[in-house]
């Protein structure tokens, strides 16, 4: 498979990464009834709430590269995993990697962290915010693993933190406690999970999915977060984003519509 779709902000070439995907069922979003489910998937044009994995690739003009997740690994199928071969199809190795930042830490954004418990970018510094650290910690799951595996090379950072190169931390939580995003330059964010479904949150963003650790203040998080690419004009990139992986955003009803590039 050819590299992904790629977007220019400032001295960053931004890249997403697909590994893998699925289609949710109903039952993912519990509080949304079956029937508006599948007016809303129609209105799409889809059969079902079909979601892919996406991982960012950061390169700078100066030749450092760094990661937004690391797509699912092992853990969701056959489908999932390729992230060292997508990244091998760019002329990266494992190794060139300085930098590794997770928007939070459920298995798909950082299954493909980790191959029989040791780290497969061990060179880079690993960035999280420091609330998803301590929800994780000593937990068994793949969370809990990649935090014990990090060992010095853990970096927690908190709100609006600058990471440098015009790289600023968002806070999105509720999701997970820690969830962030990510401002790159002036015009570019990457939204994390705010938005599972495309097709059935933008419409209505009130549609929330039963992944969600604190469910009100994951609604203002991803009210707050369309409000702004919205009303600011920015460009931006979901972890689940189907189609265009690149995007604005324009209001529409009590919702908002993607416009594509």
């Amino acid at each position: 498979m050819a590299a992904g779709e790629t977007f220019r902000a400032g001295p960053w070439q931004v890249t997403c990464l697909v590994d893998g995907g699925l289609t949710f069922g109903a039952e993912v979003f519990p509080e949304v009834p079956a029937a508006r489910q599948a007016e809303l998937l129609a209105r799409a044009g889809l059969a079902g709430a079909e979601t892919e994995f996406n991982a960012y690739v950061l390169r700078h003009d100066d030749g450092r590269v760094w990661l937004v997740d690391t797509g699912c690994g092992a853990a969701f199928g056959p489908a999932g995993g390729h992230m060292p071969a997508r990244l091998a199809e760019m002329g990266i190795a494992p190794g060139d990697v300085s930098r590794v930042i997770f928007t939070h830490l459920h298995g798909d954004h950082c299954g493909g962290a980790l191959v029989d418990c040791q780290p497969v970018y061990a060179a880079a510094e690993v960035v999280l915010h420091a609330r998803e650290a301590a929800h994780w910690r000593g937990t068994e799951g793949l969370g809990g693993q990649v935090l014990a595996a990090c060992g010095d090379s853990l970096r927690c950072v908190g709100e609006d933190e600058d990471l440098g190169d015009g790289i600023v931390v968002w806070a999105l939580p509720g999701h997970t406690p820690g969830h962030m995003g990510l401002r790159i330059g002036e015009g570019l964010v990457l939204a994390g999970d705010i938005v599972h479904s495309e097709a059935l949150q933008l419409p209505d963003p009130r549609n929330a999915t039963k992944y969600d650790v604190d469910g009100s203040q994951a609604l203002a998080s991803r009210h707050a977060a369309l409000a702004e690419i919205a009303d600011k004009g920015l460009v931006w990139a979901g972890s689940h984003m189907i189609g265009a992986k690149f995007a604005r955003l324009e209001r529409s009803g009590d919702g908002y519509a993607k416009l594509n590039l």
